[in-house]
């Protein structure tokens, strides 16, 4: 999956419609969308997300097409490269359009079985002045984020304890369409990573992009940007 800078997120909340508020803890929906992303495993079968995305009624959602069974739901796009089938696809959740879920399912060499390698999912809020779901966490005065700052250290500069509330998650892993040596040689790694929206203590705000170090078993801070 291809993964957003800050700098692209930046933009997008730029140009959304936003009006002054705080931050708060998840919603209910909130909530019920993060379940959603996170019961949706990578390497799943088209199949097996779909139980995850529509309940006891997935079956209805489901159709065949050029020997593969994929979401009856309009895909974003659809490519073949080298033997090798990819869909994508992007729901917005709820009945107000708060959160959105994007998914990138991918067939073996020559298969006819989807499965999923990437998702992502987004949260925003009306109420903030970033239109995202900003954390409850505020960077202290004077306090500086820096590329490659663990979650620890990051924890050290901000108020209360731990990061508080994400506004983005994401995951990518490639292992279950591409063997080992496939994986070594195109560099595809296994990757995680969380966005969020810090209010300053000038009244800004700071976006950070946190990626998963799997070796150290810890976030680290991949980019941030001011908004």
């Amino acid at each position: 999956m291809k993964r957003m800078t800050t700098t692209v997120l930046a933009a997008m909340i730029a140009g959304a419609t936003v009006c002054a508020g705080s931050a708060s803890a998840a919603t209910k929906e909130e909530t019920k969308y993060t379940t959603q992303y996170t019961n949706l495993k990578t390497g799943m079968t088209m199949t097996e997300a779909a139980k995850v995305l529509y309940g006891k009624d997935y079956k209805k959602q489901l159709v065949k097409k050029s020997g593969s069974t994929v979401l009856k739901k309009q895909a974003e796009s659809t490519e073949i490269s080298y033997g090798q089938k990819t869909k994508f696809y992007y729901f917005t959740n709820g009945k107000n359009g708060d959160s959105d879920t994007s998914l990138i399912f991918m067939t073996k060499k020559n298969s006819s079985v989807y499965r999923l390698i990437g998702k992502s999912f987004d949260i925003y809020r009306e109420n903030t002045k970033s239109a995202a779901r900003e954390s409850t966490r505020k960077l202290a005065k004077g306090a500086k984020v820096k590329k490659g700052m663990t979650a620890k250290q990051l924890d050290a500069i901000l108020s209360g304890t731990g990061l508080g509330e994400w506004t983005g998650i994401e995951a990518t892993d490639w292992s279950s369409i591409q063997s080992k040596a496939d994986l070594a040689a195109i560099g595809a790694e296994k990757s995680s990573y969380k966005t969020y929206v810090f209010p300053t203590s000038t009244g800004g705000r700071k976006m950070v992009l946190m990626s998963y170090d799997y070796k150290k078993k810890t976030f680290k801070v991949a980019d941030h940007t001011s908004l």
